[in-house]
């Protein structure tokens, strides 16, 4: 009885000396979130990001033999979330140091992209290309230096805007800020609702048609990328937006 008494004081002993030592030991560090990362990736959560982050690595694989990026994200109809996943891309993008990012709203019919960031929407890309203002005059810089972006600019009558895109200043835009920028993500209309998107489709590098999960039939989506294509337009990839696992996603994953 004796031994088994001095065997559970001396595990007693051990344990209490075993807890000291535990408390006395540092807290894990985990890195630090810094300023940049902080103002980019406000009110984004990590699975959203960690999607993003897919799409980033997709694309940069697509466009590895081009010297430029400009990339045109569109839908098939309006509705699809194709905004909202161009400008949080942006903000991905934007989390690199080195590199330029431009957001450009073409949008022309409903314009959304400034209100993500809180950017006025006085002068932009339509000003541009009707020749009443430079480029340095349309680019607003956002996010406190971290982003640049063009807006829709003053609205006006599809008639006249439409045109505007099928000309030599909007083939010197797409040049100038191929230039000047690493990446720069185009936010149109949807295709089946804006003749003019097709027309952009042309001077892309890439396009990306953001398609929502159980809305949009396979057909319609086919047939708005047959308009990209018919003027040259080159499809990248499509994005399948708010896809909704009835079991855990990293299941669908593995089978």
């Amino acid at each position: 009885m004796s031994k088994i008494y001095d065997a559970l004081r001396k595990a007693e002993r051990d344990r209490g000396r075993l807890t000291k030592r535990r408390a006395r030991r540092p807290p894990a560090s985990y890195p630090r979130e810094t300023e940049r990362e902080r103002i980019l990736l406000r009110g984004m959560d990590r699975n959203f990001r960690r999607s993003l982050l897919n799409l980033r690595n997709s694309i940069d694989s697509e466009m590895r033999q081009k010297q430029s990026s400009l990339i045109m994200f569109t839908s098939a109809v309006k509705g699809e979330g194709k905004t909202i996943i161009t400008a949080s891309l942006g903000r991905i993008l934007a989390l690199g140091e080195k590199e330029r990012i431009l957001l450009v709203d073409c949008s022309i019919h409903n314009p959304e992209l400034h209100t993500f960031f809180g950017a006025k929407n006085e002068t932009g890309i339509l000003d541009y290309l009707a020749g009443e203002a430079e480029l340095p005059n349309v680019i607003q810089t956002l996010e406190e230096g971290f982003l640049d972006i063009v807006t829709a600019g003053a609205s006006r009558d599809t008639n006249v805007t439409v045109p505007l895109f099928n000309t030599e200043r909007m083939e010197i835009f797409a040049r100038e800020t191929a230039e000047q920028y690493d990446y720069v993500l185009i936010d149109t209309s949807a295709v089946l609702e804006a003749p003019e998107t097709s027309i952009i489709g042309s001077y892309m590098d890439g396009v990306v048609m953001v398609v929502q999960a159980g809305k949009t039939r396979r057909e319609v989506v086919k047939r708005a990328m047959m308009m990209i294509e018919k003027l040259e337009g080159k499809f990248i990839g499509t994005v399948l937006n708010r896809k909704k696992y009835h079991i855990p996603e990293f299941i669908y994953k593995r089978v």
